[in-house]
């Protein structure tokens, strides 16, 4: 009488679920630093006159820059695709996190156009926003951004050696 034992179980379903965790921590805290400090220094230039030079914080592009897509400027965008893609990281979907993690990234970048095509600050479309520079803020959303993809990137490495790598014992 042969009785089959089932396969012996492993803790973790996903592999290297401390690396996901601190990772997530390390996004969402430099987001949260993005959205507290001072992401962009703009000022507000007229027909007539340039005035009202002002830091823009991070809540405030968070809040508002959804409408940056009427300016040419879809850098806001890069917010729900890093959300994608940390989730991504978090089921072990690693490829799928390097993928739009990566894209994310790049549209995050994509935000300086802010510098070539200034923002429309009113509706008569008489006044607009000309970004000076960026700010800490800014610095810490694309570590944010760029921090996802990393992560995979090194994960699926990790994963791909222990894969190649011989059982130990079974070397002749």
């Amino acid at each position: 009488m042969s009785t089959s034992h089932p396969p012996p179980r492993t803790n973790a379903v996903i592999p290297y679920v401390k690396e996901r965790f601190l990772a997530a921590s390390g996004v969402s805290v430099l987001f949260l630093i993005a959205c507290a400090a001072p992401a962009m220094r703009v000022i507000t230039v007229g027909s007539i006159s340039r005035s009202n030079e002002r830091d823009l914080a991070g809540y405030e592009l968070l809040l508002t820059g959804w409408l940056g897509v009427f300016g040419l400027n879809i850098g806001w965008y890069a917010n729900p695709l890093s959300a994608i893609a940390l989730f991504l990281l978090m089921l072990g979907a690693d490829r799928g996190a390097l993928v739009v993690g990566s894209i994310a990234a790049v549209v995050g970048v994509s935000s300086l156009s802010w510098y070539v095509h200034p923002l429309p600050a009113d509706e008569g479309g008489v006044q607009f926003t000309e970004l000076l520079y960026p700010s800490i803020g800014f610095i810490c959303w694309m570590l944010s951004l760029v921090l996802i993809p990393l992560v995979a990137l090194e994960l699926s490495s990790r994963r791909k050696a222990q894969a190649a790598a011989p059982a130990p014992g079974l070397t002749p």
